[in-house]
């Protein structure tokens, strides 16, 4: 099931939330237990507006959300992402620039490049999931902006044992 309506819901409301509530106040002191409290209330705002509206199971917002997939929306095969170099190193300078068809993320958390400035959450951080011809790929963090994708309800894996 499609979930795009709200997911960007949430994605600008977390942005508006920081950027006309938080962002004066962190800068002026560089207050990071002021900017952990609003990591705190996006978490409670993620519940609200993505996983409770959906029947989604409740998992920190940052940790991957196995029941939301991110992949190419309609027309946009051949993407641009940056993939990580290593599994979750931060450094974003892996070789391969574009995902194939086929390709599916799993959801993690949006993106900013500066914690310290206006948030867009231009970008999403996801997992690779699926990679058609290129099973190194899976499990790699990956950031696409996010007028490329689509976000999509799935029933999770069951976990193995």
């Amino acid at each position: 099931m499609n979930i795009d309506r709200r997911i960007n819901k949430f994605r600008l409301a977390s942005r508006e939330l920081f950027n006309n509530y938080f962002l004066e106040e962190f800068l002026a002191d560089e207050d990071w237990d002021f900017y952990e409290q609003f990591t705190t209330i996006e978490e409670s705002l993620f519940q609200a507006l993505v996983t409770a509206q959906s029947g989604i199971e409740e998992i920190i917002y940052g940790f991957p959300q196995p029941a939301i997939q991110v992949v190419a929306r309609q027309g946009s095969s051949g993407m641009p992402i940056m993939l990580n170099r290593e599994i979750d190193s931060g450094y974003w300078d892996h070789p391969i620039k574009q995902c194939v068809p086929g390709c599916v993320f799993t959801f993690k958390i949006f993106f900013d490049w500066d914690q310290r400035s206006y948030k867009d959450n231009r970008y999403v951080r996801a997992i690779v999931k699926t990679w058609p011809d290129n099973p190194s790929l899976v499990g790699k963090h990956v950031l696409i902006e996010t007028h490329y994708v689509s976000y999509e309800q799935v029933t999770p894996e069951p976990a193995s044992r």
